[in-house]
C-alpha cells in the first residue's frame, strides 16, 4: 500500500491527497475494517470518483478516475445525497459479494458488507466515506456512532484537501503566469537581496531562477545592465520609492525600469525555502522595505520613436523648404543666365577678353555660375525632401540593382584612394516589389558616404540578406565611426561632418524619406573606431497590377 501511494505522489497527485490517505488509514485501524475509502458522487452523471483508499489492492489504478455506477446502489446514493437526513446506510451484497456493476471498486476486493457515511461541510455535500468488510459484519450502534464521528473528521479533512488543491492550483497558475511574463521581474528584500525572479529575468542573466534567489541586486544589475548601472542604481541605502527610469546597458540596448515597494504585505509573507530557492513557502519575516523591480526592453520602441520624431522634423522642414526653394529658384535662374551672358560677351571681344583675363573677371563669372548651380542643386534636394513621393511596386531583382551600384562605386573607389568595394549577395532575396529608382538613389547616397568615410586603403562591404518578410541591404565601411553626439543628428537636414563645399547635408535626410516611402526603414549602427553600418530595410510585398 505504501508503495502505491508513493507512486501516486510521483504521478502528480495534489497536496491534499496525502491528508486523505492518512484519514482512511486511521479509520480502517479504528474500526478494524478490511477496506476504507473516500469518494465523491456526481448525481447528474451517476459517477463515483475515488479520492483515497486503504486496504484496496486495485486502488492504484482507480483513484481520481470517474467510474459509472447504476442500479439500486446508485438510486440509494443519490437519495442519500439529496435528502440530507440519513447519515449512514449499510449495503449487504447478495451471495456474499456486491455486483460489480453497482459498486465496482469494492466488489473487486470481495467486500461483502459496506457502511456508507455522508461527508458534509459548511452545508455542502462533499462525498462519502465507505467502510467495508470481506466477512459478514453487522454494524453495532456503537460502531455507527463512532463512524459518524470519523465521518465528521473525514469531511473536515476532505474540505481542507479541496481548499489545498484550490490553493495549489492557484499557486501553479500564479507561478506559470509569473514566469510567462516577457518582461524581467525581481522581488528583493530590505537588504537588496533577490528573493524571487521570473524566468525572463533569470534567462537574461544566464541563470536558473533558483540560482538567482539570494543574489544581491547589485550583482543582478551587473549581469543585466553592466557595472555602471549597478553602481549608480543599486547603492546601499538608496530609498526604494516608486519610480521609473530609463537606462542604457553596456551592450547599447535601452530598458525602462520600474521600482515599486511592496508596502501592503502582511507580516506572514512569501520567502524562499531554506532548501529550495525556486519554491516559496509562508514565512514570518517582516518586509520593512521589500520592492519589485521590473524592466522591459524598449530599444526597438525608442528607435521607432526617434524615427517618428525625425519624420516629423523632416515634414516641418520640408514644408518650409518647398516654399523657400520655389522663391529662390527664380532669382538663381536670373543670376545664372546673366552671369553666363556676361561671360560670353566678355570672351567675344579680344580686348575685353585680355582685360578679363588680367583681372580674373572670367574666373569670377564662372564661379558665380558654379555657385548658382550648386544652390539650385540644394533647392532641388529640398524639393525632393518635401515631396511625398509614392513608391511603385514593380518586380525588381534587388541583387542586380545592388551589384550595379557597387560596380560603379568600386571604380570610383579605386580611382580616389584604393578603396575596396566587396559585394555579398543572398540568392534567396529574389524579386522584391519596390521602386528601383528610389532604391538606387538611396544606395548611391549610402555608397558615396561609405567611400568618403573609408578613406585611403579602406574597404566598403555591400550585402543583401533575406530576413523573414523583409530584405536587408547593408552598407558597411571601415572608417573612423561616428561619435554618439553626431549619430543622434545624422539624419537631420543640412547636418554634415564633411568639409565645406563637399556636401549639403541632405543626402541621408533624403535617403530616410525615400526609405519610409518604400514602406521600409533606414537604420545606422556605428561606434568610434569601428566603422559604420547603414541598413536599408525593404518589405517583401505583392507587386502592383499594371
Amino acid at each position: 500500500m505504501a508503495e502505491s501511494k508513493e507512486g501516486r505522489t510521483r504521478g502528480g497527485r495534489a497536496e491534499g491527497a496525502a491528508t486523505l490517505d492518512r484519514v482512511v488509514e486511521t479509520v480502517r485501524r479504528i474500526l478494524r475494517a478490511d477496506t476504507v475509502s473516500i469518494a465523491s458522487f456526481s448525481e447528474a452523471e451517476r459517477t463515483i470518483t475515488w479520492l483515497a483508499a486503504s486496504g484496496v489492492r486495485s486502488a492504484a489504478n482507480a483513484l481520481e478516475v470517474a467510474i459509472p455506477v447504476r442500479g439500486e446502489f446508485a438510486e440509494r446514493a443519490a437519495a442519500f445525497d439529496r435528502e440530507g437526513e440519513e447519515i449512514i446506510f449499510e449495503v449487504r451484497g447478495l451471495a456474499g459479494d456486491l455486483p460489480e456493476s453497482e459498486f465496482p471498486l469494492h466488489s473487486a476486493e470481495g467486500v461483502r458488507d459496506l457502511a456508507i457515511a455522508r461527508l458534509r461541510a459548511r452545508g455542502e455535500s462533499l462525498g462519502v466515506l465507505a467502510v467495508g468488510f470481506r466477512e459478514h459484519h453487522r454494524f453495532t450502534a456503537e460502531e455507527r456512532q463512532r463512524l459518524e464521528g470519523l465521518a465528521e473528521m473525514a469531511a473536515l479533512a476532505l474540505d481542507n484537501a479541496r481548499l489545498l488543491d484550490t490553493l495549489g492550483a492557484a499557486k501553479r497558475v500564479w507561478e506559470q503566469t509569473f514566469d510567462a511574463i516577457p518582461d524581467g521581474i525581481i522581488v528583493h528584500d530590505d537588504r537588496l537581496r533577490v528573493m524571487r525572479c521570473n524566468m525572463a529575468a533569470a534567462e537574461a542573466m544566464g541563470q536558473h531562477p533558483s540560482e538567482v534567489a539570494g543574489m544581491s541586486c547589485a550583482e543582478a544589475f551587473t549581469r543585466l545592465f553592466g557595472e555602471r548601472a549597478a553602481a549608480y542604481h543599486m547603492r546601499p541605502g538608496t530609498p526604494r520609492t516608486t519610480s521609473s527610469f530609463e537606462l542604457q546597458a553596456e551592450d547599447g540596448r535601452r530598458y525602462l525600469v520600474s521600482v515599486a515597494p511592496l508596502s501592503s504585505l502582511e507580516p506572514e509573507v512569501w520567502s524562499p525555502e531554506s532548501n529550495d530557492g525556486d519554491s516559496l513557502r509562508p514565512g514570518f519575516q517582516t518586509p520593512s522595505s521589500w520592492s519589485v523591480i521590473t524592466w522591459s526592453d524598449i530599444t526597438t520602441l525608442a528607435e521607432v520613436q526617434e524615427q517618428l520624431a525625425r519624420s516629423r522634423r523632416l515634414a516641418t522642414i520640408g514644408q518650409l523648404a518647398a516654399g523657400v526653394a520655389h522663391e529662390i529658384n527664380n532669382p538663381l535662374a536670373a543670376i545664372t543666365t546673366c552671369a553666363e551672358a556676361t561671360l560670353r560677351d566678355v570672351k567675344s571681344d579680344p580686348a575685353t577678353a585680355r582685360a578679363a583675363e588680367e583681372r580674373q573677371w572670367d574666373y569670377y563669372l564662372e564661379e558665380i555660375v558654379r555657385q548658382a548651380l550648386r544652390c539650385k542643386q540644394i533647392t532641388r534636394g529640398l524639393l525632393d525632401l518635401s515631396r511625398q513621393k509614392r513608391a511603385r511596386r514593380d518586380p525588381v531583382e534587388l541583387n542586380r540593382v545592388v551589384a550595379q551600384a557597387a560596380q560603379i562605386f568600386e571604380r570610383r573607389g579605386q580611382e580616389e584612394g584604393g578603396v575596396r568595394v566587396e559585394v555579398e549577395l543572398d540568392d534567396a532575396v529574389g524579386e522584391v516589389a519596390t521602386d528601383e529608382t528610389m532604391v538606387r538613389q538611396v544606395l548611391d547616397n549610402l555608397l558615396a558616404n561609405a567611400l568618403d568615410a573609408a578613406g585611403e586603403g579602406g574597404s566598403v562591404r555591400v550585402s543583401t540578406l533575406l530576413d523573414g518578410q523583409r530584405v536587408r541591404v547593408e552598407v558597411r565601411d571601415t572608417g573612423p565611426g561616428i561619435p554618439p553626439e553626431t549619430l543622434a543628428r545624422i539624419f537631420d537636414p543640412f547636418f554634415t561632418t564633411k568639409d565645406p563645399g563637399r556636401g549639403s547635408g541632405l543626402g541621408l535626410a533624403i535617403s530616410l524619406t525615400l526609405a519610409e516611402a518604400l514602406g521600409g526603414a533606414l537604420t545606422v549602427e556605428s561606434k568610434p573606431g569601428k566603422g559604420s553600418c547603414f541598413r536599408l530595410w525593404l518589405p517583401r510585398r505583392t507587386p502592383e497590377k499594371l
